[in-house]
């Protein structure tokens, strides 16, 4: 047999051509190549152990997914399903009606009428956003409010939230139905009927009664977290519906519904009727407010006054019949939603249409500081019913000259002329001291001012209350720097300097002296609850029982009886019944015409009502202050 040189292995026999180059590894005839994809002998032991491998990752999956099942089913479960459920069944408060408010002849005030509001769920709006443009497109040629500005009014809601957000409320009747038509096709914005608040007396009375608004970023923490008040319910802003907020909101129901996946309901499962708001009843008569804010009105134009005030309270319990301010503005208004730039305009506007001035309007004195002036000279033995100073138009001390305001002066004073014809000389006498007279000294003028209720807030039933200023020692060392002078007292005697007082603190101590000596806290609510029957009166409150005695209050009596019998209310003498009062002239600029203030009371023997009345830069109470009062009187002790 011949032999194939190019064999290298031949036969099975272990003879090699050793012409050829042998490779270093060769396995039964194989040459192994020596890099990474040469060969190996296959084993039985490495299928085993890749079998068991193979079994050890499935099992290893199946058990982490099982466990994932369980953990989702067994210990997650309840949760998921809730959340489940929730998208499917949603609770939704039901906003109770807002309480009714009365004057005191059961006039309604504020109530409610059927409205429509425009709620927005968040959760619900369209995943895409050209849907959701084209929902606020829509709405906004409907109703007429750019599409920006509805988007911008939710902002600040969470887009996951499932809480509903009212965006817009009194929509027009035709508006109205073309929303309730087309609001069916958009997933997450619906019209549902609500109740809008009213106004039956709206400019007279809207610093009273204030307005209802949407709950703003500003209020969320004291009504939506603390309290659990729903986005979509309106609250007191300002005045009595500020106030008696708690009261007026009643108690809000629930319903259980069942929604589809665009938010709308489609089944009522359970529901739980809200319980309305309790009804308030004022002190305030309608009709006296409305003839308070009519004169006061046409004092203000004929001066060119920048604004007034009046207040009428009941001496005899605190009670206020009255009360004022003016300019005002629309409760209406501002409940519906006032506009951007009807907000602007009245935020800008000089004469501070929006700012109470009866109870938050800080302004000098004047002469009818000399009330509380008078009996505190009489209390402390300053000057009794029968001590006289001698006025000759004025007082000078060194270089300074303290006039009286009628040239020559009066003559020989008392104290009861010193109040009709408001005297400065006689009470710069109590207050610093003349001639024979020692003087109580700015320490005793400050401690009386405030039994009288001066430096103080009242804790009237409405929100801003201001509590005026009363200079002092210290005070005027350190926030001027310099020491007080006896002139400084002479100032504050008559009521000029730094002292400031409001509206509502003049009629308080005028009804102080009106009554005999006692400092009630004003009211305007006289009661709340169902009905009136039912409902408990508020207690009057008594701040100082005994301001000063009731003989030395009779003095003062005398003199603002004075001052309409002969003095500077002479005005008031032809009224239907006899009344006392006190006029004041209030310098507070150089260039500015002073305020004018009246204050008085009737009928003089046994009070029933205190009047006072301010109007800024009226040039004098005569002019401007009493002419307002007398119309009052008139009104309501021969007309009413």
């Amino acid at each position: 047999m011949s032999r194939d040189p190019f064999a290298t292995n031949q036969g099975g026999s272990d003879i090699r051509d050793n012409h050829v180059d042998v490779f270093a590894y060769e396995v039964n005839g194989d040459i192994m190549a020596e890099d990474l994809y040469q060969k190996r002998p296959f084993s039985k032991k490495f299928a085993r152990k890749s079998s068991m491998l193979l079994v050890f990752v499935v099992s290893t999956f199946f058990v982490v997914l099982f466990g994932k099942l369980y953990y989702l089913q067994m210990v997650r479960g309840a949760e998921y399903y809730g959340t489940a459920e929730g998208n499917r069944i949603r609770s939704i408060a039901i906003t109770p009606p807002r309480g009714v408010i009365f004057d005191n002849q059961f006039r309604r005030l504020a109530y409610n009428v059927p409205d429509f509001s425009l709620v927005v769920t968040p959760a619900d709006l369209p995943s895409t956003q050209e849907e959701e443009d084209a929902i606020f497109k829509s709405i906004e040629e409907i109703i007429g409010i750019n599409a920006f500005d509805i988007v911008e009014s939710f902002s600040d809601i969470p887009r996951n939230s499932y809480v509903p957000v009212e965006i817009i409320r009194g929509i027009p009747s035709q508006a109205a139905i073309v929303l309730s038509k087309e609001s069916g096709n958009w997933s997450g914005v619906s019209l549902v009927p609500t109740q809008q608040r009213a106004y039956t007396f709206d400019f007279p009375f809207s610093h009273v009664l204030g307005y209802t608004g949407k709950i703003s970023q500003n209020d969320y923490d004291a009504y939506v977290a603390k309290e659990g008040y729903t986005l979509v319910e309106r609250i007191g802003k300002t005045g009595i519906e500020k106030t008696y907020q708690s009261k007026l909101r009643g108690i809000p129901g629930v319903e259980l519904v069942e929604v589809d996946s665009r938010g709308k309901h489609t089944r009522e499962l359970s529901t739980k009727p809200a319980i309305p708001g309790e009804s308030v009843y004022l002190h305030i008569d309608a009709a006296l407010q409305q003839v308070a804010y009519d004169a006061l009105k046409e004092s203000i134009e004929k001066q060119e006054s920048p604004g007034g005030s009046v207040i009428v309270v009941d001496p005899r319990n605190g009670a206020v019949r009255a009360l004022v301010s003016y300019p005002s503005f629309s409760s209406e208004e501002f409940s519906r939603g006032i506009g951007n730039d009807a907000y602007q305009n009245l935020l800008t506007d000089p004469r501070q249409p929006l700012f109470n001035r009866t109870i938050s309007g800080e302004y000098p004195s004047g002469s009818t500081i000399k009330l509380v002036i008078g009996a505190a000279g009489l209390e402390e033995g300053t000057v009794n019913r029968h001590t006289t100073v001698q006025s000759t138009g004025g007082v000078r001390i060194n270089e300074y000259w303290y006039p009286d305001w009628k040239y020559g002066g009066h003559g020989t004073t008392d104290i009861v002329r010193a109040l009709a014809e408001s005297v400065n000389t006689y009470f710069y006498a109590i207050g610093g001291g003349h001639q024979s007279i020692e003087g109580l000294g700015v320490d005793r003028i400050v401690a009386y001012a405030k039994r009288f209720g001066l430096n103080s807030i009242s804790t009237i039933d409405l929100p801003s209350e201001q509590s005026g200023f009363l200079p002092s020692k210290e005070w005027k060392e350190e926030a001027k720097g310099e020491r007080w002078y006896l002139g400084d007292t002479y100032h504050l005697a008559i009521g000029q300097g730094d002292l400031l007082v409001t509206p509502l603190q003049v009629a308080n101590f005028t009804a102080v002296i009106a009554n005999g000596g006692t400092l009630y806290a004003p009211r305007i609510v006289d009661r709340i609850g169902r009905n009136y029957q039912s409902a408990l009166p508020f207690t009057p409150v008594i701040l100082e029982n005994r301001v000063a005695s009731p003989e030395n209050i009779k003095i003062i009596q005398e003199g603002l009886r004075a001052a309409v019998t002969y003095g500077t209310a002479r005005s008031l003498l032809t009224l239907p019944v006899s009344v006392a009062g006190k006029t004041g002239t209030a310098q507070f600029g150089q260039d500015k015409n002073p305020h004018a203030w009246f204050t008085g009371y009737g009928p003089y023997d046994n009070p029933e009502i205190v009047v006072t009345v301010l109007v800024e830069e009226g040039k004098g109470g005569d002019i401007a202050g009493t002419p307002v009062a007398k119309k009052i009187f008139e009104w309501y002790f021969r007309d009413k």
